[in-house]
């Protein structure tokens, strides 16, 4: 086999291009630093690399989120703390009105602070983060999730957000929750006087009842009441009857928009006009909210519930206190003691 002059000179000048190749490659990875500087230099470890930075930058994401959580949950565990002080001090002005010594001004000063500090109450339940999210909103946190509202002649909080947890993915295989729903912790009081209120579906008018609460627990007795009208016997008055679950009638009147209506220590309020016939029920419940319980409190202390206020073992949120009053004693847990004291409310 003869080999030609040019074909020995081709080979030379391929052997040296590669040369020069390797050679601008070598200084290519001096200068930069890195020895893969394209995907030709080597497909499988580029191939791991590039593996090897999504995993980086999953990882710097789930900081981030680490840090989102920290943050939030920190906010909500002061927030809390900021409930837990504020219903301490309501402890503490609830046993404070439970003595003998006051006098009906004294209450009533007491009651003042009282409402403060419901205000407050409600102002911590509104409570925004950095980003402007209420905290408590669910996933509605554009919102603020607690609004106080006027119907008829009582002042009530409604929950306007909703049941949404949010959560944020913290590592390949864990979620964490960042936050509670505010219907829990501020609307699901477990308490022995708490009550429902229900419209009848037939109503045609446009009355509305405010939430029922017990003010007057001596004459308090447990039963699924019925608050009915009549717009003809009267006219032009509209009246109103109430009965019990036996047909009793326990209390009637004469509608008033905006006043309030009490019967068997309950009390009510409607606003607007009702029509002829319709109804709302009034039952035992399971739950109060935190508002109606310290706005009940203020009430008694005022004198507005005849002298009687409202007792029951209340836990607010996550166990935060524990608290029970009445026209003559107080009580209240103390790391899970019950400590009670009596006091003529004379």
């Amino acid at each position: 086999m003869r080999i030609s002059t040019t074909q020995i000179y081709t080979q030379g000048l391929r052997a040296f291009g590669d040369q020069q190749v390797k050679l601008a490659q070598l200084q290519e990875q001096i200068s930069t630093g890195t020895r893969l500087n394209q995907p030709s230099d080597d497909p499988a470890a580029s191939a791991r690399v590039l593996e090897l930075e999504q995993t980086i930058q999953l990882n710097l994401q789930y900081q981030v989120n680490i840090n989102l959580a920290e943050n939030r949950l920190s906010l909500e565990e002061n927030t809390i703390a900021g409930l837990e002080n504020a219903l301490t001090r309501i402890r503490e002005l609830t046993l404070q009105g439970n003595n003998a010594t006051q006098d009906d001004i004294s209450r009533a000063s007491i009651a003042f602070e009282i409402d403060e500090l419901r205000d407050q109450l409600l102002s911590l339940a509104n409570t925004i983060d950095a980003n402007g999210d209420y905290l408590f909103a669910g996933f509605q946190s554009k919102a603020a999730p607690f609004s106080e509202v006027q119907t008829g002649a009582i002042a009530h909080v409604v929950f306007n957000g909703d049941e949404g947890t949010r959560s944020l993915q913290i590592s390949q295989a864990r979620r964490i929750n960042v936050d509670t729903p505010g219907r829990d912790l501020f609307m699901q009081v477990p308490s022995s006087v708490a009550l429902n209120e229900v419209a009848a579906t037939t109503n045609a008018g446009n009355a509305v009842m405010s939430p029922a609460h017990v003010f007057d627990v001596a004459s308090y007795v447990p039963d699924s009441y019925s608050i009915s009208f009549d717009t003809v016997a009267a006219t032009p008055d509209t009246l109103y009857n109430v009965v019990d679950s036996s047909g009793q009638t326990v209390a009637s009147g004469v509608y008033r928009d905006g006043a309030q209506i009490d019967f068997m220590g309950v009390r009510t309020s409607f606003t607007g006009q009702p029509a002829n016939g319709d109804s709302f029920t009034i039952s035992p419940g399971q739950y109060q909210d935190v508002f109606e319980i310290v706005a009940t409190l203020s009430e008694s202390l005022r004198g507005g519930g005849n002298g009687t206020a409202v007792p029951g073992s209340y836990t607010f949120g996550s166990a935060i206190t524990v608290f029970d009053y009445s026209t003559d004693s107080a009580s209240f847990e103390v790391d899970g003691n019950l400590v009670t004291l009596n006091a003529n409310y004379g």
